[in-house]
């Protein structure tokens, strides 16, 4: 008997096992993600209530791994005329 032959309710081990993994991976993908915009929230809000300043929620970002995650737009330069 082969591993890869026998079956659980009709399906390949293999493919049983992949999908478990792949569920699990996904559940904590997005357990994840909502920690990432719990995170992001937080600092907004106590941004936006001067909890904290620019600089130190800029640092906030830094140290949690998300200052890549904001799109910061750059001032531009005064156009030559």
């Amino acid at each position: 008997m082969n591993i890869h032959t026998t079956t659980i309710a009709r399906k390949p081990i293999d493919e049983a096992g992949e999908r478990e993994l792949l569920i699990h991976s996904l559940r904590t993908a997005v357990a994840r993600s909502r920690l990432v915009t719990n995170t992001l929230e937080t600092i907004g809000v106590s941004l936006r209530h001067k909890q904290v300043t620019a600089q130190e929620a800029m640092n906030w970002l830094f140290e949690e791994g998300l200052l890549n995650e904001v799109q910061i737009p750059l001032p531009r330069a005064p156009e030559a005329k």
